[in-house]
């Protein structure tokens, strides 16, 4: 089965927590995002897209707006899939996905909607819904910077995560373990009581439990912010 994540190349010269070059600060205590979560949105609606890269990011700026703001949109997955460069056959990585946020901005679900045929969802997409996204700019600022693994819970203060998982296994338990390599990408938004990390997913359910201790890997943290 495919779930469309592809590992970044990290370079010394991207943004990392700590460094100070984002300026993220700490927005929500708690740590958790769960009262915050957006409309829950599949992937895969009869045919497999590889788009778990777009949705998970958009499902952060979505909460991130929700939070900060008071008001939840709702933004075309389909739109940054494809101005992505979203492969359907192998799926794409955060950070040319989080790049083409910063350039190309957001779209309105309303604009440029889901659709189930795989060369309709991926066709060209039209001028004006392009001009649509670059009019978000003018108002909105996307940043994003990497984790490190002993500091996802001070990132999560600062914004719900997006981590790379390996897709779908459970223990006896019902939890979600890890059996192999990253092989998806979702939305870290609180955890537990027992320390157990609690994701967004693109896949099924929204919300799932994963094994205390699971390996998160290439941990990204996002900012929004409106422009004066």
């Amino acid at each position: 089965m495919k779930y469309g994540f592809k590992p970044p190349i990290i370079v010394p010269e991207d943004y990392f927590l700590g460094s100070g070059k984002l300026g993220s600060v700490v927005l929500n205590d708690t740590g958790d995002w769960r009262p915050y979560l957006p409309v829950f949105e599949k992937q895969n609606q009869g045919n497999e897209t590889s788009c778990c890269v777009s949705f998970g990011s958009l499902s952060v700026l979505e909460i991130l707006h929700r939070f900060q703001y008071g008001l939840e949109p709702n933004y075309s997955d389909r739109f940054l899939c494809k101005a992505s460069g979203t492969d359907p056959n192998s799926g794409n990585n955060p950070k040319t996905v989080c790049d083409t946020l910063r350039h190309q901005g957001c779209v309105p679900e309303t604009e440029y909607p889901f659709v189930v045929p795989l060369d309709e969802f991926f066709q060209d997409i039209p001028k004006q819904i392009f001009d649509t996204g670059l009019n978000w700019l003018k108002n909105y600022d996307v940043g994003y910077e990497y984790v490190a693994k002993d500091k996802i819970k001070d990132a999560l203060k600062r914004s719900p995560l997006g981590v790379a998982v390996q897709a779908w296994n459970q223990n006896d338990k019902g939890e979600y373990i890890r059996l192999g390599s990253s092989n998806h990408w979702c939305v870290l938004v609180a955890y537990d009581e027992f320390d157990r990390p609690i994701i967004w997913d693109s896949y099924d359910k929204g919300l799932k439990v994963l094994e205390k201790g699971y390996d998160l890997e290439f941990v990204q943290l996002y900012t929004l912010k409106k422009k004066p």
